[in-house]
C-alpha cells in the first residue's frame, strides 16, 4: 500500500516533491519522483513496503530500457501466477514486486494487461514508446484516485491533499455535489466535494495523450444466475472459493492480522484464514465500547460474539478500547478522509490500525464487502419483501404496516431504533420499484428537511432532488443481468461501497500506515457470487444465506445466525455528548451565516427537533459538522489540518 501523484503537460519536478511529502502516512519506508521533461510527464511514490522490502522493489519503477515507468499503489493477489507464466516465456524478473509483474504483463499486452489484474490498485503508466499516460483504478474502487485537469494540465493522486500541492486548483466548494451529500452522507461518481477535482471511477482506466483525455470502463460484472446448481454445491463452491482468496491475499513478507468485529463478514474472514491455515498465529482486532453505548444504539453489543469467534478460530484477540476524544479526533480525521464523509466509523477503524501498528501488524484483512456481495443488509430484504407486497392488489398489509409505523411514532418517538427501520421501509414501499426505492432506502436525511437547508449560493448551484436520482441511474444503467435485488447490490457497490466505505477504510488504515485487504472483493469470488441465485443470497429472513451455511463448520452458530449490526458508532449519544459544544460552535448562526451554504434558521430548527426527539437528525447534524470543518481544511486552507 502506497501513495502515488503526478503531473502531465507540466515541468515541475519540485511539484513532485511537495505532492509526495504531503502522503508521508501513506508511505513511511520509502519515497521517490521520476520525471520526463520532454514529454511534460512526472511519477511521484511513497511506498509501504509490503512485498520485497530490498531496495529493489523502490518506485517509481522503470522496465529495463526505460521506456515504461509505473507508480503504483495496492497489491496484485495473482501476482505469483503472472510471474510463473512469464517465466515460462523467457521473462527474467530483477525483484520480487508485483509491481514489475504488471510492467512485464503491460510489455507483452498494453492496456490489455489490466483485465489480467487481480487485485486492488491505483496506477500511473507512462509508456514513453506510444508517449501516452495511463491511470487506472481497481474493478471495485478499493483505492483511491483523483485528478484534476484544465484542458492542457492534468494532476493526479491518491490523496486531495496531495493536489493542492498545486496552486493551479482554485479551492472552490462544489454546490451540484451538496444535495447528494446531504442525501447520502458522501459524495457518489465521479464527483468531489472540491470543483474541478474528480474521482477516477471504479473498473476505468484514464488515458492521456498528445494533451488529449479520454476515460474506459475496463471492467464490468455479469449478474445471470445459473440456476442448474443446487444448494449444497453452492456452499462448497462458496467455502473454497473463499478459503482460496483468504490464502491469496495473506499473501506478505511483514507483519499480518485481521479486523474482527463479532459479526458475521470480519469471522468469515478470519475463520478462512484458519483455514488455510490450521498452525499459524493469527492476530485479530476489534473494538471495544462504553458498557451499553452500541447496545443502546444498535440493540446489542459486538464485543462477546468477537470474543467467542476468536476463541473457536484459536486466534489472539486484541480488544482496542473506543473512547475517543472525539472532538480532537475529529478535524484529523476530516484531513484524511479527503472528502467530507459522514459516517463516523472512521473513528473505530481509525483507533483500531493504529493500535494494529503500534502492536506490529502492517496488513489487516477486513470484512468490508460481504453485505454487498453476499446480500447482508436489511435493503436487501427489504427489496424481497417489496416484490411479495406489490402482489397484493387490495393494499391492505401495507396500509396496516403504515398505520403501525405512524403508531410507533407517537408513542416511541422517532429516534427509536425500531421505529426508524420501520419509517424508511415504508418510505421505500411508497416509492417506485427500481432506482426511486434504492433512493429511499439509502437516504440518510429527509427531502424536505434538505430543502430547507439549502440557501444563497448553495440553493441556486444544487441540481434538487434529480442529483441524487442521476447519481443512482448513471450505475443503475450499467447493470447486465438479472434480479431487482442483483440490480441493487450493483449500484450498492458502485456507490456506497466505493465512494464511502473503501473511502474511509483506505484513509483511516493509510492514516496509521497499515494496508486493509478485503478479500469479499476478490475477483473470483465476486463473480462467483454474481451467478448465485438471489434466492440462495436472501431466503426469507435469512440474508447472506449461502455465506451462513459456508460458514457453518467453523463458526458457533450464534455468530453466524445473529441479528445485523452495522461497524459503527454511537453517534446519537455522542452527539448529545461529547460532540454537544463543537455542534453548537460550528453550527451556531454565525458560523452558518458566514459560511452561507446553508439557512441559518433552519440550521437551528434541526438542532431543536433532534434535541427535543421530535425528528432523528443525528446523522445530517454531524454530515453538517463535518462539512464545515472540511471546509476550513480544504477550501479555506489548502489541505491543512484545523483545531476545534
Amino acid at each position: 500500500m502506497c501513495g502515488i501523484a503526478g503531473y502531465a503537460g507540466l515541468n515541475d519536478p519540485a511539484l513532485l516533491e511537495r505532492m509526495a511529502s504531503r502522503m508521508v502516512h501513506r508511505g513511511p519506508d520509502d519515497s521517490g519522483c521520476w520525471a520526463d521533461q520532454s514529454a511534460g510527464i512526472g511519477l511521484a511514490h511513497r511506498r509501504l513496503s509490503i512485498i520485497d522490502l530490498s531496495p529493489a522493489g523502490r518506485q517509481p519503477m522503470a522496465t529495463g530500457d526505460g521506456l515504461v515507468v509505473i507508480s503504483f499503489n495496492g497489491e496484485i493477489y495473482d501476482y505469483l501466477e503472472h510471474r510463473l507464466e512469464l517465466e515460462k516465456q523467457g521473462v527474467r524478473f530483477r525483484t520480487r514486486t508485483d509491481t514489475e509483474v504488471i510492467l512485464r504483463l503491460y510489455e507483452r499486452y498494453g492496456a490489455g494487461a489490466i483485465s489480467k489484474l487481480n487485485g486492488m490498485f491505483a496506477f500511473a503508466l507512462w509508456d514513453g514508446r506510444a508517449r501516452k499516460l495511463l491511470l487506472v483504478r481497481d474493478h471495485a474502487g478499493i483505492k483511491p484516485l483523483y485528478y484534476w485537469t484544465d484542458g492542457t494540465r492534468l494532476l493526479f493522486a491518491s490523496e486531495i491533499k496531495a493536489l493542492l500541492a498545486s496552486t493551479l486548483i482554485p479551492r472552490r466548494p462544489n454546490l451540484s455535489a451538496l444535495e447528494s451529500y446531504l442525501g447520502f452522507l458522501w459524495v457518489p461518481g465521479d464527483q468531489t466535494m472540491l470543483e474541478g477535482v474528480k474521482k477516477l471511477e471504479p473498473g476505468h482506466y484514464l488515458e492521456w495523450q498528445a494533451g488529449r483525455m479520454t476515460t474506459q470502463r475496463w471492467f464490468d460484472l455479469d449478474y445471470s444466475p445459473d440456476t442448474s446448481v443446487g444448494e449444497a454445491e453452492w456452499t462448497d463452491r462458496v467455502r473454497e472459493t473463499f478459503i482460496r482468496t483468504a490464502r491469496r491475499q495473506m499473501v506478505s513478507d511483514v507483519p499480518l492480522g485481521a479486523f474482527l468485529s463479532g459479526g458475521l463478514d470480519s469471522s468469515s474472514i478470519v475463520a478462512c484464514m484458519r483455514a488455510a491455515y490450521p498452525d499459524r498465529a493469527i492476530k485479530a482486532y476489534t473494538a471495544r465500547f462504553s458498557v451499553g453505548q452500541m447496545a443502546s444504539e444498535q440493540g446489542v453489543d459486538d464485543l462477546p460474539f468477537a470474543r467467542e469467534a476468536a476463541a473457536r478460530l484459536n486466534v489472539s484477540l486484541h480488544e482496542v478500547a473506543i473512547e475517543p476524544d472525539v472532538v480532537s479526533l475529529l478535524p484529523r480525521m476530516v484531513y484524511h478522509l479527503d472528502e467530507p464523509d459522514a459516517d463516523p466509523a472512521i473513528f473505530p477503524s481509525y483507533l483500531i490500525t493504529e493500535a494494529a501498528r503500534r502492536d506490529g501488524s502492517t496488513v489487516l484483512l477486513s470484512g468490508t464487502g460481504g453485505d454487498e456481495v453476499f446480500f447482508g443488509y436489511r435493503s436487501h430484504q427489504a427489496m424481497q419483501r417489496y416484490a411479495l407486497l406489490d402482489r397484493d392488489p387490495t393494499g391492505l398489509v401495507a396500509g396496516s404496516l403504515g398505520l403501525v409505523t405512524a403508531v410507533g411514532q407517537q408513542l416511541l418517538g422517532r429516534q427509536n431504533r425500531l421505529v426508524r427501520r420501520a419509517t424508511k421501509f415504508m418510505r421505500g414501499l411508497r416509492a417506485a420499484p427500481g432506482v426511486q426505492r434504492h433512493l429511499e432506502l439509502v437516504d440518510w436525511s429527509e427531502p424536505g428537511v434538505r430543502s430547507r437547508l439549502l440557501t444563497g449560493q448553495a440553493g441556486s448551484g444544487h441540481g434538487g432532488e434529480r442529483s441524487l436520482e442521476q447519481a443512482i441511474n448513471r450505475y443503475a444503467s450499467t447493470f447486465h443481468g438479472q434480479g431487482a435485488i442483483n440490480q441493487h447490490s450493483h449500484i450498492l457497490i458502485n456507490t456506497f461501497l466505493a465512494a464511502h466505505n473503501f473511502l474511509y477504510t483506505d484513509k483511516s488504515s493509510m492514516a496509521s500506515s497499515v494496508e486493509v485487504r478485503v478479500p469479499f472483493l476478490d475477483l473470483d469470488l465476486l463473480r462467483l457470487a454474481a451467478t448465485i441465485p438471489e434466492s440462495f443470497k436472501v431466503r426469507g429472513r435469512t440474508t447472506k444465506y449461502v455465506l451462513k451455511k459456508a460458514m457453518e463448520p467453523y463458526l458457533p452458530r450464534d455468530v453466524i445466525y445473529r441479528a445485523k449490526t452495522g461497524f459503527g458508532v454511537p453517534l446519537r449519544h455522542w452527539i448529545q455528548t461529547d460532540l454537544r459544544g463543537a455542534v453548537r460552535d460550528l453550527l451556531g448562526p454565525a458560523t452558518v451565516r458566514q459560511r452561507g451554504l446553508f439557512s441559518a434558521p433552519e440550521v437551528e430548527r434541526v438542532l431543536r427537533q433532534n434535541d427535543a426527539g421530535q425528528g432523528d437528525h443525528a446523522y445530517l447534524i454531524y454530515a453538517l459538522m463535518v462539512l464545515e470543518v472540511w471546509m476550513q481544511t480544504f477550501v479555506d486552507r489548502p489541505g491543512e489540518m484545523v483545531g476545534l
